[in-house]
């Protein structure tokens, strides 16, 4: 597939991908379903579920690392800041063929475009927080995000799931 075709994937995602309640125990359903996927998978992750005005669920899985709770802190910002999945700004970057512009005023140490970042939308509100993991790959950081809300709102993942990366050239 091509970025563009993933863009138009991711933005069907973020379309489709749209609470219309949340709470702490839905934060709660959410990152130990991401935790039963990521263990399913022999992955470790970093989860992170949050409104922007407090954490509702974190955990940090066996085998991760220092690393991993600030690249959620910085995901996490990418959505805060553009109201747009992580991997959605990954993939406008690899489009445009360089990272932030100048005039966006990015500090690359505060705001990371790589995937694994998930609006938290409320339909008829807004953007009211992330849900985050780090661990893989952005792609598939994004991926297990997609399928656990995509499963928790009743709608086939497979239908929203991103085909795997071609190998670079």
């Amino acid at each position: 597939m091509s970025v563009e075709s993933d863009i138009e994937l991711v933005e069907q995602q973020e379309k489709q991908l749209v609470f219309q309640r949340f709470d702490e125990a839905t934060a709660l359903k959410l990152g130990e379903d991401i935790r039963k996927l990521a263990e399913a998978a022999g992955s470790a992750l970093t989860i992170d579920v949050r409104f922007w005005n407090r954490p509702l669920y974190y955990y940090a899985m066996p085998g991760t690392g220092p690393d991993n709770p600030e690249w959620v802190r910085r995901k996490s910002n990418c959505v805060r800041r553009f109201n747009r999945a992580s991997y959605a700004m990954t993939l406008r970057q690899k489009r445009q063929g360089r990272g932030f512009a100048p005039d966006e005023n990015v500090d690359p140490a505060e705001i990371a475009a790589h995937g694994g970042s998930f609006p938290i939308r409320i339909e008829g509100v807004s953007v009211v927080g992330a849900i985050t993991v780090s661990g893989v790959p952005g792609r598939l950081d994004h991926g297990f995000v997609v399928e656990a809300v995509a499963n928790h709102l009743g709608i086939d993942p497979a239908a929203l799931r991103l085909p795997p990366e071609a190998p670079a050239a």
